[in-house]
């Protein structure tokens, strides 16, 4: 088993050295081992003076786990198309798939330097010009008994709520303490759902980073949202 584990490893290194992809790096643990699986690579592609999102799908099979490595430098601008195909693509029912297999997207750990996994079989990319406030404002029957957090990423602050604003320099464990602190509030309706909204302009290394710190960092009264929102600024 550990024979083949490394393996594994071996040939992971190779396909991003030989395809020049830059994974994430992040101090938060994942999953070390994700068995029977299939690669999937989203690169940096650079054409002329645009950016683009190149994604190899080639070799996925749909009985197997996919395991999502996508270049930490794009923005999620770019990537959006890209990792909305990979998505549709796992969830379509086939005569060899129901639709439901597993996606981890990939990145090292460095505490461990290690090469980690961290599933997002259920995350639903919602549509980019909302961001989670103005989707309910639009739809006030979705999800009617639950109780909302909205939290906002940008490249210049973290804001939660529309009234709590974290500045520039905060960092994502400043987020979660205050999430923390707040989440003792006794819960309004049937459970409270945080919704995290990330401005397009942000790498894919800030979204993967507070993808995986949330994970690791459940509250005790609040649930993290599949919903996720990448919003374009002008549009939400």
């Amino acid at each position: 088993m550990k024979f083949l584990y490394i393996t594994l490893l071996t040939v992971f290194f190779v396909g991003c050295q030989q395809k020049d992809l830059k994974v994430p790096v992040n101090d938060q643990p994942g999953l070390h081992e994700v068995w029977n699986n299939s690669p999937v690579y989203i690169l940096l592609k650079k054409n002329g003076n645009d950016t683009l999102a190149d994604l190899k799908l080639g070799q996925t099979i749909s009985t197997t786990k996919w395991l999502v490595a996508v270049d930490k430098r794009l923005k999620l601008k770019h990537l959006l198309p890209a990792l909305k195909k990979v998505i549709r693509k796992r969830r379509k029912k086939s005569m060899h798939s129901d639709g439901k297999g597993q996606m981890y997207f990939t990145y090292l750990d460095s505490l461990q330097n290690k090469i980690s996994f961290v599933e997002f079989t259920h995350l639903d990319i919602m549509p980019d010009y909302f961001q989670s406030k103005s989707y309910f404002d639009e739809y006030p029957k979705a999800e009617m008994n639950t109780e909302k957090w909205h939290v906002v990423l940008t490249p210049n602050f973290y804001r939660i709520n529309d009234s709590i604003v974290l500045p520039l320099n905060s960092s994502l464990k400043q987020l979660g303490q205050k999430l923390a602190e707040l989440d003792n509030q006794k819960v309004k309706g049937e459970k409270r759902q945080i919704y995290l909204n990330f401005d397009h302009r942000l790498s894919f290394d800030h979204f993967l980073n507070t993808f995986v710190y949330f994970k690791n960092h459940p509250l005790k009264n609040s649930q993290i949202s599949s919903k996720i929102f990448i919003f374009t600024p002008n549009k939400s």
